[in-house]
């Protein structure tokens, strides 16, 4: 006689993927069209690759190949020969673990509480992995390696900043100069060491960056939009006040006409400016020299940093790669104290890593600027 596979079964795998598409369902970049649906969809800023799901390992190499750039030959001249030779290039996203866990406190307690405290808990680890995901992500293109950095609050946010893979910070050179193949600070002659409190975000800047992104070599490849090219520009909510005062961007913003897109790209954006979609996202990092230390590296490392400020991200396609692997304990529930109590635990096994190209970040452009201060 053949027997039915029971509910109880089936439970915590029905609830490990309720709370993996929750998670990834109402993350930021999924929200707004940022996050690329498999490795063949590279027309997004999150370069998403789910190999490691089908296969063990514990590495994903990601190939990049330079466009060809070479003159070719004329009329009856000889081709063969004379062909151009492919430049190749790898990027090695290592992967990790991460896990979260509640425990409730015990049946009498789950008796009072008119709410379903499983679903609660199950609510409340959906939201903390997809708020470290994209921690990670910002951590990652901002190459933030300074363990001590925090948020407007004061916690601190980046204990976690090499999780998986140690971010690829920006050099020390270009922070020093003030500009850089991938990088401008808004003091651009003397460099970050000299950056006042006055040098906000504007728009000339953020033109400035999107020049970086057309001209580099290897360019940073724009985001495809209904046959037009765009950049995608993440600032901190402080630089976003900036910017709102900021004259000519206002003035831009009231004479803007109609986008004519339901692109969610679009419809979450703080405003466009010279094919530049703004977003304001409170994970940017933001950098509290009294606090954290003089720079995004840490204390006493790399440039220092003569002020308060935030480090906006302009970004093309792939900028960022993450990696999803099986993961066999993405729910799991545990029964304690004679089962009076109930623990349930999440977790995420993958990468995240900005994508280089022969050393050179190979979607985005850090701008960093100061702040008003606004506490």
């Amino acid at each position: 006689m053949a027997n039915s596979v029971s509910i109880n079964a089936l439970r915590p795998e029905i609830w490990a993927k309720e709370l993996w598409k929750d998670a990834m369902d109402n993350m930021y970049f999924t929200q707004n069209g940022m996050m690329g649906k498999g490795k063949g969809d590279t027309n997004a800023v999150v370069w998403v690759n789910k190999d490691l799901k089908k296969s063990k390992g514990d590495t994903v190499t990601v190939p990049l190949t330079t466009k060809l750039s070479g003159n070719g030959v004329d009329g009856d001249s000889e081709l063969e020969g004379n062909e151009e030779a492919i430049s190749a290039y790898s990027e090695s996203i290592l992967i990790d673990q991460k896990r979260f866990g509640v425990r409730l406190t015990g049946h009498l307690d789950e008796q009072k509480n008119a709410y379903d405290m499983r679903t609660d808990a199950k609510n409340k680890l959906s939201i903390r992995l997809q708020e470290f995901i994209e921690r990670q992500i910002f951590l990652k293109l901002a190459g933030v390696t300074n363990t001590s950095l925090t948020d407007i609050a004061g916690t601190v946010v980046g204990a976690t900043c090499a999780w998986s893979n140690t971010p690829d910070y920006i050099a020390d050179a270009d922070t020093a100069a003030g500009y850089g193949d991938r990088y401008l600070c808004a003091d651009y002659t003397s460099g970050a060491a000299s950056l006042a409190t006055t040098d906000l975000l504007t728009p000339a800047l953020i033109s400035r960056a999107k020049i970086k992104a057309q001209i580099a070599n290897p360019k940073v490849l724009p985001l495809r939009i209904k046959g037009k090219d765009y950049y995608v520009l993440f600032v901190h909510p402080y630089q976003a006040f900036d910017l709102k005062n900021n004259a000519t961007y206002a003035q831009a913003q009231r004479e803007a006409a109609s986008r004519g897109s339901d692109n969610p790209i679009f419809t979450g954006a703080l405003g466009i400016w010279d094919g530049v979609i703004v977003h304001e996202h409170e994970y940017v990092p933001w950098l509290d020299i009294s606090v954290a230390g003089n720079s995004f590296r840490g204390a006493a490392t790399g440039t220092n940093f003569t002020a308060d400020c935030c480090r906006a991200l302009l970004c093309g396609r792939q900028a960022v790669a993450y990696v999803q692997a099986k993961n066999p304990n993405s729910w799991v529930e545990k029964s304690f104290d004679y089962k009076n109590k109930t623990g349930f635990a999440t977790g995420l096994i993958g990468g995240i890593q900005k994508v280089l190209f022969n050393s050179k970040e190979y979607g985005v452009v850090a701008l960093d600027t100061a702040i008003t201060s606004l506490v």
